[in-house]
């Protein structure tokens, strides 16, 4: 089984509630104070394996509170969202805890030597970035903070860092703990995958290739609007990228209300004027490009379309009697009969430069990506399912500290009161 490009395809926001805010061992100086546990387990024999923290949870919800610059979360503008997110929190540590359980039970407990490698690289950019916030937050007293070279800053930096996070009986080193069960969750993650079938995925893309074939030979529009494409591609569909030379914002609000008040031929007139006054540019752009200039280069330079050079890569993506694109851009698209040429149009918003970038079509690594996405979604709703069906196994809804966290005992559905 291979779950590289599975990995690559599936978001590290795949486990943001499972992971994203996961904890580690807490520290060698916990108070009593901070080693009450917030959320255990019904049973008690699991409670040190498996228990959450005040420290760990505080750890966790302080570096949200300082990354989100909230100084005050009871205030009326962020004291919903400080507790949807301290629920979050206790969820996430809680999962943590089990996610390390269940590695064990599925043979994935150990690391490799790359594995810490790499988590020792998470900590890090963590530690950098923590520190970075007491640099530039930190109450210097008397002095101007440009009185103190950066090295001196980061250095106080630093040991504020450690003393907050002394506080919880934390040390630096801890971090890399945590981030060690990050990574120890992605490999359960793929043990989890392990036990599903790819089959299914493939199956699924095959029906939804089906379905967008009959979505396109029943209704064009529908097929447009249906997010399809990814699964069936029509015959003779094209990727063109395009320059575009637009018209004055007051020059296209005219052109449209004219055109809406049914004068249509005055629109056009309005439009042909328009792109008479760009004739010069359209030379000039021509003639680079003519010259052998670089496509992208002139297109970021000239057109106006920037954020569909940035959205659109490949070019726009264009079906035979497809109804997206007004009829002038359309028609001139599929009027190039080879990749590589060039043509121009004038629509209502200006006047357009194309090419003819590439044909469309759905080869066999495009099936595979699109395969690897719907199994790293199959994996992540797996995950999700049994995490949810792990943290009601061992009874932490009922032994959470509602009260000390300031959130609220969810209520159970209906089918779970009848269980």
């Amino acid at each position: 089984m291979k779950f590289t490009g599975i990995l690559r395809a599936f978001s590290a926001a795949a486990l943001a509630v499972g992971l994203c805010g996961c904890s580690i061992r807490f520290g060698t100086n916990v108070t009593p104070e901070n080693g009450y546990y917030v959320a255990k387990p019904s049973d008690s024999a699991l409670t040190e394996k498996l228990g959450v923290t005040y420290a760990e949870f505080m750890n966790d919800y302080t570096y949200y509170l300082n990354g989100m610059g909230i100084e005050d979360d009871s205030a009326e503008s962020v004291a919903e969202t400080c507790k949807s997110r301290r629920y979050a929190i206790i969820e996430s540590l809680i999962l943590e805890k089990i996610c390390v359980l269940k590695a064990e039970e599925y043979g994935v407990s150990e690391l490799s030597e790359d594995e810490i490698k790499q988590a020792q690289s998470m900590a890090d950019a963590i530690i950098e970035e923590r520190t970075d916030y007491y640099a530039k937050n930190l109450d210097y007293g008397t002095l101007e903070p440009t009185e103190l070279s950066d090295e001196e800053k980061q250095k106080r930096a630093g040991e504020a860092l450690d003393k907050a996070l002394a506080e919880y009986g934390f040390t630096r080193e801890d971090y890399l703990e945590k981030q060690k069960r990050y990574v120890l969750g992605f490999k359960l993650l793929k043990a989890i995958g392990e036990t599903l079938d790819r089959g299914d995925a493939e199956k699924q893309f095959d029906e939804s290739a089906k379905l967008a074939k009959e979505t396109y030979e029943s209704s064009v529009t529908d097929y447009e609007q249906s997010g399809l494409s990814q699964y069936y591609v029509p015959e003779g569909s094209r990727f063109i990228k395009h320059i575009l030379l637009n018209f004055s914002d007051d020059a296209v609000s005219a052109i449209t209300m004219t055109r809406k008040s049914g004068d249509s031929e005055g629109a056009d007139k309005l439009r042909e004027e328009n792109a008479a006054a760009l004739d010069e540019k359209l030379a000039e752009v021509l003639g680079k490009l003519n010259d052998g200039g670089n496509w992208d280069e002139i297109s970021n330079e000239y057109s106006s379309d920037k954020s569909g050079n940035s959205l659109y890569p490949d070019g726009y993506f264009l079906i035979p009697n497809g109804t997206t694109f007004m009829d002038e851009f359309k028609n001139a698209a599929f009027s190039m009969e080879k990749i590589g040429d060039m043509t121009t149009c004038v629509t209502d918003y200006g006047v357009h430069i194309l090419l003819y970038s590439s044909d469309a079509s759905i080869t066999e690594s495009d099936r595979e990506i699109v395969i690897e996405t719907l199994f790293a979604k199959m994996m992540q709703q797996e995950f999700t399912k049994k995490t949810a069906e792990w943290i009601k196994e061992y009874g932490f809804y009922d032994n959470i500290d509602y009260t000390v966290l300031e959130i609220d005992k969810p209520t159970p559905t209906d089918s779970e009161s009848s269980q």
